[in-house]
């Protein structure tokens, strides 16, 4: 296990080399400057001194309805403006702002590696109806300097992703299993809100400790416990997202969910019948993990009818043949994906290929 997470200087790194080394193995890094240098968001969000400038945030969006978390625990509604004026307390965080449902992505484009995302960057994410999520899993990040975010994993297994808009951030971050020695029995979520407290078990935790610099994004896995704190007024975009590399860990989690839900609802089993009671399970999941198994096998279908027809070269795999999904797990294959295409921030004909196949391929292994 790495002590220092890995930074990725080079823009011409090639993007499945990314995949290979990082998302395969479930293992974060880091994106350099360079990922979001052309971004209009950081160039219109951030003043020369580094610092957000909020008469520009006022006047493009202050009338916005932002959610902030207060003293730790409770959030409320005010608007972007009145946050913005008395910016300045820690205790006050605006977290999960749903900027991009109000204001689109034209602020910032995504890196080929953070593209290819069931959540967020499908035809179905902008249909309610459709989308099994019910929303997206997109969100703007302000906070002070002194503000933080309490030790956690991202929500259903998934990924995600932050870029700093402005400010740096300290972080925290364990591979999974490690956070099993932060566990407590007085915090709502059963783990301790804060491992710094805990400096002693970092060795043991494997904790990785950096600094995310301005303009850089860091990729977090699924099952990774983190927590961030704000060295400067800081701005983050963030998703959190799913896609091939992570799809049967999400599985794997809403299996443990679901047997945790039957458990709870053992008790008034004989109150329904065999169907009404498969119904409450997947109820009660949906409303505990905000995804259950029919809408998993939903997003599942999406992907595999979405990546249904050939497009390109085929990639063929002499140990898989079209169970391609094995890949994943298989370093004796990793050499021969690498050697695809050497693309960085584009997709040619070849990858685009290849990363419809691996998904049509993961998908379809969970139907």
């Amino acid at each position: 296990m790495k002590s220092k997470i890995p930074r990725i200087s080079d823009p011409s790194t090639p993007w499945l080399e990314i995949l290979v080394k990082f998302g395969f193995k479930n293992e974060p890094f880091i994106l350099g400057e360079w990922s979001t240098s052309g971004w209009t968001a950081v160039k219109d969000w951030v003043l020369p001194n580094g610092q957000p400038n909020k008469e520009y945030l006022k006047k493009s969006y202050g009338d916005s309805k932002v959610p902030i978390l207060c003293g730790g625990n409770q959030y409320k509604t005010t608007t972007l403006k009145e946050f913005l004026e008395e910016m300045g307390d820690p205790e006050v965080y605006l977290k999960d702002w749903h900027f991009q449902n109000e204001f689109g992505t034209s602020s910032y484009s995504l890196h080929p590696f953070f593209s290819r995302d069931f959540v967020n960057c499908e035809p179905w994410t902008s249909e309610k109806s459709e989308n099994p999520f019910g929303d997206d899993y997109r969100f703007v990040y302000i906070g002070a300097s002194g503000s933080w975010t309490k030790l956690h994993s991202d929500v259903v297994s998934s990924h995600s992703w932050s870029a700093n808009i402005c400010g740096r951030k300290q972080w925290f971050m364990m591979p999974p299993g490690s956070e099993n020695l932060f566990r407590s029995s007085v915090t709502e979520s059963g783990f301790v809100d804060d491992i710094r407290e805990y400096e002693r078990l970092f060795e043991q935790a494997k904790v990785i400790k950096f600094v995310q610099e301005p303009g850089e994004i860091v990729f977090v896995p699924s099952n990774w416990y983190h927590q961030a704190h704000n060295l400067e007024d800081t701005i983050s975009i963030n998703h959190n997202w799913m896609n091939s590399t992570n799809l049967h860990l999400v599985q794997e989690f809403l299996s443990r969910r679901e047997l945790d839900v039957r458990e709870e609802l053992q008790d008034c089993v004989d109150l329904f019948s065999a169907e009404e009671f498969e119904e409450k399970v997947d109820l009660v999941l949906f409303a505990d993990a905000r995804l259950n198994n029919s809408k998993f096998r939903k997003l599942c279908e999406l992907v595999k009818e979405s990546r249904s027809h050939e497009v390109g070269e085929l990639f063929e795999c002499e140990a898989h043949g079209s169970k391609i999904w094995q890949c994943i797990s298989s370093p004796s294959c990793h050499p021969h994906i690498l050697s695809i295409c050497s693309c960085s921030t584009t997709f040619c004909s070849k990858c685009s290929a290849f990363i419809e196949q691996l998904e049509f391929s993961v998908a379809s292994r969970f139907l």
